[in-house]
C-alpha cells in the first residue's frame, strides 16, 4: 500500500541517518550561536561593570579630595589661631612681668589699678573661653567628618544598588534580544514555522 510505503521510507536508515545527522548539526549550530551571544554578553557586562566602578571610584576620590581639602583648611585656621593666641599670651605675660617686677604698678592710684588688674583678669577669661571654643570646634568637626563618612559609605552602597540593577536590567534585555535573534534564525532557517495571525470572518458571497 502507498501509505505504507511512505512510513517505510520515512524510517529507512538513509532518511534516519539525513534526520539524525541534521539534528546534530542544528544543535551545534545553536550551541556555537548561543556560545557567541553569550560572550558577547559577558564581555558587554563586564565592560560596562568596569566602567561604572571608575566612575564609583572617581566620584569617592572626588568626596575624598574635597573633605581633605576641608580638614587641611579648618585645621590651617586653628593653628592660625592658636598662634595668635599664644603670641597674644606672651605679650600679656611679659607685660604682667614688666609691671610686677618694676613695681609700677604701685604708681597706679587705687582706681587705676584695679582697672588694670580687671583687664588682666578678663584677659584670662577671654583666653579661658576661647580655650572652650576651640574644643567646641574640634568636636563638632570629628562629629562633621563622622557624619561625613556615613554619607560617604550611603552613597557608595546607593551606587552598588544602582550598578547591581542596570546590570540586571541589561542581563534581561541581552536575553530577550538573544531569543528574538534564535527564533528569527529559526524561522529564516525554515525550522520553525511563522505565526499567522488568525483569518478574520470570510465574507458572503453576493447572491
Amino acid at each position: 500500500m502507498p501509505e505504507n510505503t511512505f512510513i517505510d521510507t520515512i524510517l529507512s536508515l538513509p532518511v534516519l541517518l539525513t534526520f539524525i545527522v541534521c539534528a546534530l548539526v542544528a544543535s551545534i549550530i545553536i550551541w556555537f550561536i548561543n556560545g557567541v551571544h553569550r560572550r558577547q554578553r559577558e564581555r558587554l557586562l563586564a565592560d560596562q561593570r568596569v566602567h561604572q566602578e571608575a566612575t564609583l571610584q572617581r566620584l569617592l576620590d572626588t568626596v575624598v579630595k574635597d573633605k581633605d581639602e576641608v580638614v587641611a583648611e579648618y585645621e590651617q585656621r586653628l593653628r592660625e589661631r592658636d598662634e595668635r593666641v599664644a603670641t597674644l599670651e606672651r605679650e600679656v605675660a611679659r607685660l604682667r612681668d614688666r609691671l610686677s617686677s618694676s613695681g609700677l604698678m604701685g604708681l597706679f592710684g587705687g582706681r587705676q589699678r584695679d582697672v588694670v588688674s580687671a583687664l588682666l583678669l578678663e584677659n584670662e577669661q577671654l583666653h579661658e573661653l576661647l580655650a572652650k571654643k576651640q574644643e567646641q570646634m574640634r568636636d563638632m568637626m570629628a562629629d562633621m567628618t563622622t557624619k561625613l563618612m556615613d554619607r560617604i559609605d550611603e552613597q557608595a552602597q546607593e551606587s552598588a544598588r544602582a550598578v547591581r540593577y542596570k546590570q540586571a536590567l541589561l542581563s534581561a534585555f541581552l536575553q530577550h534580544e538573544e531569543t528574538r535573534r534564535l527564533l528569527d534564525s529559526m524561522i529564516a532557517e525554515g525550522k520553525l514555522a511563522e505565526p499567522k495571525l488568525p483569518e478574520g470572518p470570510a465574507e458572503a458571497s453576493p447572491r
